[in-house]
């Protein structure tokens, strides 16, 4: 089945609208305000997808794991944080 998905930053950020509750942390979670909350459906959607700098804030700080963030180790502090504990991405 499908799952229903707010945008995508260029396959790097998506947001699973079906299990998203609505609560708004990715949207304060965001520094670079990529995700505003939609006032029709009160769901978020990635407004900005070309700022998203791949921080992890948003899918750390979402209570539901709605939030998917591909993992590029291109990001030294994701790939570091992982790498230093041994931890499979």
């Amino acid at each position: 089945m499908n799952e229903p998905r707010s945008g995508s930053t260029d396959g790097k950020l998506a947001i699973n609208l079906e299990t998203c509750t609505g609560c708004s942390l990715c949207v304060l979670a965001c520094p670079v305000d990529v995700i505003r909350m939609d006032p029709t459906t009160a769901k978020p959607v990635i407004t900005y997808p070309r700022d998203c700098q791949v921080c992890y804030l948003c899918e750390d700080d979402c209570p539901t794991h709605s939030i998917s963030l591909s993992h590029d180790i291109s990001n030294s502090r994701r790939y570091s944080t992982y790498d230093e504990f041994g931890l499979k991405v």
